[in-house]
């Protein structure tokens, strides 16, 4: 399988148990490797402490999620690639056609995945709309066990 650019959605379902758990562990080992951004790592981390502050996770199984995370992108497993300016200026223009549902962080993944002719791997069905109208390649990973292409 070619390399995807990775939805954090896609990583807080491998890192933390949920009903895509077992999909995205599938989905991740396939990928030679999975390409990620630095706005990754702040977003997991956001979502780990929403869980926490839900209770479904508690504090300590946040910290060693945040490790085995951490351990994972300094043993290579990921490939980190940068934002770039243009990038920026295409996640502002999608943002400002006021086409779509689209969130800031989502718009500045989509246009780095974009910006490399990635495809994105996603379980938010916010972002695989967006990608879609936008013209980007998305699998959306879903509960029942499917991933199609949108």
């Amino acid at each position: 399988m070619l390399t995807r650019y990775v939805d954090t959605s896609i990583l807080a379902a491998y890192y933390c148990p949920e009903p895509l758990s077992e999909q995205a562990e599938q989905h991740l080992r396939r990928l030679r490797p999975p390409v990620i951004s630095r706005l990754t790592d702040v977003e997991l981390h956001s979502a780990l402490a929403k869980k926490t502050r839900r209770r479904e996770l508690s504090a300590n199984d946040a910290e060693r999620v945040q490790n085995l995370f951490r351990t994972h992108v300094r043993r290579g497993l990921y490939e980190i690639v940068p934002i770039e300016q243009d990038e920026y200026v295409r996640a502002r223009q999608w943002m400002a056609a006021n086409e779509t549902a689209l969130r800031t962080l989502d718009a500045l993944r989509l246009a780095a995945a974009d910006g490399r002719n990635l495809p994105v791997l996603t379980a938010d069905h916010g972002m695989a709309d967006a990608g879609d109208e936008f013209g980007i390649e998305i699998t959306l990973m879903e509960a029942d066990g499917t991933s199609g292409e949108e």
